[in-house]
C-alpha cells in the first residue's frame, strides 16, 4: 500500500506542478492582453497568489491535521481547478473590468487553496518511517522538479501555437487529472489516534519562536531576503523579454492602426514572448533538476553548506546583473545571449544555495522541532513570493522608463540584495557549522 500510495503522490504532485508550471510564465502576459499596461499591476497577478496561499496554508495544514489528509487535498486540488476555469472565463471579457476582475480573483481562489505541496509532504510523513523519510521527501522533490521543467514549456508552446486563452485550458485538464488520481486511487494516511495538539506545523505563533532563535533565525531571514529577490525576476521576466525582444507599437505607431488590428498585434508579441519565457524557464529546471539531481551531494561532502550558502546567491547576483544590461550596452552575438547565460547563473546558484540552506536549518534543529522549523521557513519563502514581486514592478514601472534601462532596475536591486545576503552569510559562517547532535542543536540555537 505504501509503494502504491508514494507512486499516486508522485503522480499526484507532478501533474499538480505541470499545471502550475503552464500558467506561470504566462501570467503577466495576460494581464497585457486584458488591457493593463502598467507593470506594477501585472506583477500584482502573481504577487496575490503567494500572498493568499501564506495567510491560508496554516488553515488547511491545520485542517488535514483534524480531517485527513485526502479530504484536504480534494479541497485544494478543486480550488486549483475551478481556478483556471474561472482563468479562462475572464477571456471572455477581456480588454474590459470584469476580465480583469476575474483574472485576479482566479489567482487569489488559487492561493486560498493552495495548500497541494505541503499536504503532500504531510501524507509522506505519514506513510514513512524516519529512516525512510528523506527518500519519500525524495519523490516529492523529483515530482515537484520534473513538473516545474515540463509545465513553463508546455505553457509557452501551448501560449505560441494555440493563444494564450488555451493555456488555462491545458492546466484545468491537469489539474482535473491530479484530482481524479486522488479521489480514485489515494487511501487516507492520517492515523485516527494521532493527537492534533502533537503535530507541529507552521502557524505564526511559531514563526515568532523560530525567529528567537540565534541561528535559525539569520539563516530564515536570508533564505526570506534571497526568495525575495528571486521571486521578482519570477514575476518579471516575461515583461522584460516583452518589453526588449517583442514590442508592441506606441505613440504615432499604434496610432496609425486600427483597433482590431493593434489587438491582434499585441496577441502576437505576448505568444511570441511567453513561448520564449516557457522555453528559458525550461532551461532554468534542467539546470535545477540536474544539479539537485546528481551533483548536490558530492558539492555539499567538499565544500560544505556555509560555503554553498555563500556561493549561491554570487551566482543569482551575476545573473540577474547580465540579465538586467540592456543589448545596447553589450553588443552580444545573439540577442538571446544575455538572457542564457544570465538564467545559467541564476539556476546554478539557487540549485546549490536552497538545498544548502535548508540542511543547515534543519540540521541546527532538534529533531522534536523539525515541522516547525521548517514550517517557519517556508512560510517565510511565501511571503518573500508575495513582496518580491511587488517590489520589482513598482522598481519596472517607475524607474527609468522610455530609457534602454526599463526594466533593468528590479534585477539590479535584487543583485545588490543577494550580494548582501552572501556578505551576511559569509559574516556569520564561523556559527553556521552544525552541531555534533541532533538534541544539542536546540541549545546551540
Amino acid at each position: 500500500m505504501r509503494k502504491a500510495s508514494l507512486l499516486t503522490i508522485f503522480l499526484v504532485v507532478f501533474i499538480d506542478l505541470m499545471g502550475f508550471g503552464i500558467v506561470m510564465p504566462n501570467l503577466q502576459l495576460y494581464g497585457h492582453d486584458f488591457g493593463i499596461s502598467n507593470y506594477f499591476v501585472l506583477t500584482l497577478i502573481g504577487a496575490v497568489y503567494s500572498f493568499f496561499q501564506f495567510l491560508f496554508a496554516p488553515l488547511l495544514g491545520k485542517w488535514s491535521d483534524r480531517i485527513g489528509r485526502r479530504p484536504v487535498l480534494l479541497i485544494s486540488q478543486a480550488g486549483t481547478l475551478i481556478g483556471f476555469l474561472i482563468l479562462y472565463s475572464a477571456h471572455w471579457f477581456e480588454a474590459s473590468a470584469i476580465g480583469i476582475g476575474l483574472l485576479f480573483f482566479s489567482r487569489i481562489l488559487d492561493g486560498i487553496t493552495g495548500g497541494n505541496i505541503s499536504t503532500a509532504s504531510a501524507y509522506i510523513a505519514d506513510i514513512t518511517t524516519p529512516e525512510n523519510r528523506a527518500k519519500g521527501f525524495g519523490v516529492i522533490g523529483a515530482a515537484f522538479g520534473l513538473g516545474f521543467v515540463a509545465g513553463p514549456l508546455l505553457g509557452g508552446i501551448t501560449a505560441r501555437f494555440l493563444g494564450l486563452s488555451s493555456v488555462p485550458l491545458v492546466a484545468a485538464f491537469f489539474s482535473l487529472s491530479a484530482l481524479v488520481c486522488t479521489f480514485l486511487f489515494l487511501p487516507e494516511s492520517l492515523n485516527p489516534s494521532t493527537n492534533p495538539a502533537d503535530l507541529r506545523r507552521f502557524s505564526f505563533l511559531g514563526l515568532r519562536h523560530s525567529l528567537s532563535r540565534p541561528i535559525i533565525a539569520p539563516l530564515i531571514m536570508i533564505f526570506f531576503v534571497n526568495g525575495f529577490a528571486f521571486a521578482g525576476m519570477e514575476q518579471t521576466l516575461s515583461l522584460l523579454i516583452q518589453l526588449r525582444l517583442f514590442p508592441t507599437p506606441e505613440g504615432h505607431a499604434a496610432a496609425t492602426m486600427s483597433f482590431q488590428d493593434l489587438t491582434n498585434y499585441v496577441h502576437f508579441q505576448d505568444k511570441r514572448a511567453s513561448f520564449a519565457t516557457g522555453l528559458l524557464f525550461f532551461f532554468i529546471g534542467m539546470i535545477l533538476v540536474l544539479i539537485q539531481g546528481k551533483f548536490i551531494h558530492p558539492l555539499t561532502r567538499i565544500f560544505k553548506e556555509a560555503r554553498l550558502v555563500i556561493a549561491g546567491p554570487l551566482f543569482i547576483a551575476i545573473g540577474l546583473v547580465i540579465i538586467g544590461i540592456p543589448n545596447q550596452v553589450i553588443d552580444w552575438p545573439w540577442k538571446w545571449m544575455g538572457f542564457v547565460i544570465g538564467c545559467a547563473f541564476l539556476a546554478v546558484g539557487s540549485s546549490i544555495f536552497t538545498p544548502a540552506l535548508q540542511s543547515l536549518i534543519s540540521r541546527h534543529a532538534s529533531t522534536s522541532e523539525q515541522g516547525e522549523i521548517l514550517g517557519a521557513n517556508q512560510g517565510m519563502a511565501s511571503l518573500a513570493r508575495a513582496l518580491g514581486p511587488i517590489f520589482a514592478g513598482l522598481l519596472f514601472q517607475y524607474v527609468a522608463p522610455g530609457t534602454i534601462f526599463h526594466g533593468s532596475a528590479p534585477y539590479f536591486a535584487s543583485a545588490a540584495l543577494c550580494i548582501g545576503v552572501a556578505w551576511w552569510a559569509f559574516g556569520i559562517r564561523t556559527k553556521l557549522a552544525p552541531p555534533s547532535s541532533p538534541n544539542a542543536a536546540a541549545i546551540h540555537s
